[in-house]
């Protein structure tokens, strides 16, 4: 698809695209306001198909291997609600499912494919807790924790003698990516707080907020399923209202 798309911008055959064509196509994205990962990822499929051109002996030259690809911006910051937009969130969200699923995601940091994954055998009662199996990335398997209050949330919901799912959408099959999605948008525009806002960054939020409250990142990192500490310890510097400049004088005199 990209490949085809870069041909027709051309106008070449492949063995005549030059540097300055490349470039081109890369400023057409950067003219219309394409994210710098957008546009690094069509860089990327071009070098890739300059590569296998190369490789087959069809070219012998790769003009893509000359542009290196632009570190993207970090905007992890940016997707980052305060707790105070969470609570508004929650409050917007309609009682039942919707209410409950964000709560479960914001609670635990989930991934959303986890929260809709969810089934009724997962959870376990244990005491005055009830662990919660996550089927996460790579089919690996984490057990979580969630309190009896949101537990018996969680009771309240419809069940379906379709599917085990927890979260069911209105013809009682599991709850989609696509209907959760127009949930949260929707929810979050009542709300009044940033509507690019997604499930996802309920994730973000749940990492930040904990790290703040005084989780340690290892424990973060088991929580959410990250497979380094590297991945999570982004969130060490990303609190938007933490910065070094509160330890900086600039009282004159």
């Amino acid at each position: 698809m990209v490949a085809r798309q870069f041909l027709e911008f051309t106008g070449k055959e492949l063995r005549d695209i030059k540097l300055e064509d490349i470039l081109l196509w890369l400023e057409s994205y950067q003219l219309r306001s394409a994210s710098q990962n957008t546009i690094n990822n069509k860089l990327a499929a071009i070098k890739s198909l300059f590569s296998l051109a190369m490789k087959t002996g069809y070219l012998q030259d790769n003009p893509a291997a000359l542009i290196k690809t632009p570190k993207a911006k970090d905007a992890l910051n940016e997707r980052i609600l305060a707790e105070e937009d969470i609570k508004k969130l929650m409050e917007a969200a309609h009682a039942g499912r919707d209410k409950t699923f964000l709560k479960l995601v914001y609670f635990l940091g989930l991934r959303v494919s986890e929260g809709l994954g969810l089934n009724w055998s997962d959870f376990r009662e244990n005491g005055q807790e009830v662990m919660v199996n996550i089927f996460g990335k790579g089919s690996k398997t984490r057990t979580l924790i969630i309190n009896q209050l949101l537990w018996q949330e969680i009771q309240k919901l419809p069940r379906s003698d379709k599917t085990e799912a927890v979260f069911l959408s209105r013809f009682g099959n599991r709850l989609d990516r696509h209907a959760t999605h127009r949930m949260v948008k929707k929810t979050a525009e009542r709300a009044g707080i940033n509507p690019h806002a997604s499930t996802h960054w309920l994730r973000h939020a749940h990492a930040c907020h904990s790290l703040k409250n005084g989780a340690g990142v290892e424990l973060l990192m088991k929580s959410l399923g990250h497979s380094s500490l590297a991945i999570t310890s982004r969130y060490l510097h990303v609190q938007p209202d933490e910065c070094t400049s509160q330890f900086i004088n600039l009282d004159d005199g």
